[in-house]
């Protein structure tokens, strides 16, 4: 299922399973895909690799560690990870893990894909990456920079009978449900998300969300 206008897109959570297909998420939005991938298996990782766009990590549960370029971090539940273009990075995780990942549109060869500096040669750099602890997560991100897309990524657990009241959004604002149901109102109109699926509105749109029991979600802003 995916419903469109100016102001928001809905996309159920089987239609919301891109990753490097251009095109597919809204015009207004800097982001290319945003996935949640849940009960990663203990000793996994990715190997040292760049891209040609930016790409974020957000752990929700696990530990680990993560590099970017040649600076290690540990990797605690609720850490963010930016990784611009032309940053080498890798992680590896000591636990069973939960991860979501955000990327933005392909730019320079625009190569859908991990790039090795073994195959490839190193990257061009753009920006230093960076890393938000778990524990410091829990609003805006702090000193972003010019580059990163998002102002805010990170968990965001409802209580039963819990509500956000309506208000016309100040920036864009994208919500992924990874565990309950949430009922959104935008711009009037009425939906219902469960599990992996993404609303993504667009700065201007009214919006009121209210949960009848308790929900995680995945809240990104821009």
């Amino acid at each position: 299922m995916i419903i469109e206008n100016q102001n928001y897109m809905i996309r159920s959570g089987n239609s919301n399973n891109i990753y490097w297909e251009q095109g597919v998420y809204p015009d207004w939005t800097a982001l290319n895909a945003f996935r949640h991938f849940p009960d990663q298996q203990i000793g996994t990782g990715v190997e040292p690799h760049y891209h040609d766009n930016d790409e974020m990590w957000l752990f929700t549960a696990g530990r680990g560690e993560v590099w970017l370029d040649d600076q290690r971090f540990e990797i605690t539940p609720n850490t963010l990870v930016y990784t611009p273009m032309g940053v080498v990075h890798r992680f590896q995780m000591f636990t069973g893990y939960e991860n979501n990942a955000i990327v933005t549109r392909l730019e320079r060869q625009k190569r859908p894909t991990h790039i090795l500096v073994e195959e490839s040669g190193p990257p061009v750099p753009t920006v230093p990456g960076f890393i938000v602890p778990g524990e410091r997560n829990t609003g805006p991100i702090p000193n972003r920079g010019s580059r990163c897309p998002l102002s805010e990524w990170r968990a965001v657990t409802f209580d039963p009978d819990s509500e956000i009241d309506e208000t016309p959004l100040t920036c864009n604002e994208h919500w992924l449900v990874v565990g309950g149901t949430i009922n959104l109102t935008v711009d009037g109109a009425e939906f219902e998300l469960s599990n992996e699926d993404l609303a993504m509105l667009k700065a201007g749109a009214v919006r009121k969300i209210h949960s009848t029991e308790g929900v995680r979600a995945i809240l990104a802003r821009e």
